[in-house]
């Protein structure tokens, strides 16, 4: 199997897993309302579109000037997600 190939579609599988992480969390924050825990769930979204935007892209476009920004874009992406979860931990 080609391996461009299988990381788009380990990419489409993480997104998937991610959507319903997410659904499962926005019910608990239904039930509980804690901004705390909205905005872990923002975190949360925004890394997993993090992950998956490379190799999304990928699957529509694969050139390689557009690979090259998506892993940076990626890169940042992830890190404002990690920092935003990290904010609702401390915050409580």
């Amino acid at each position: 199997m080609d391996i461009l190939l299988m990381r788009q579609l380990l990419a489409i599988i993480l997104l998937i897993m991610g959507i319903i992480l997410i659904a499962t969390l926005f019910d608990a924050y239904r039930h509980v309302p804690q901004q705390s825990l909205l905005l872990f769930l923002y975190g949360l979204f925004t890394l997993v579109i993090g992950l998956v935007f490379p190799e999304l892209l990928s699957i529509f476009s694969p050139d390689i000037f557009w690979a090259f920004w998506a892993e940076i874009f990626s890169s940042c992406v992830a890190i404002i997600a990690i920092g935003v979860m990290i904010y609702s931990v401390l915050r409580g």
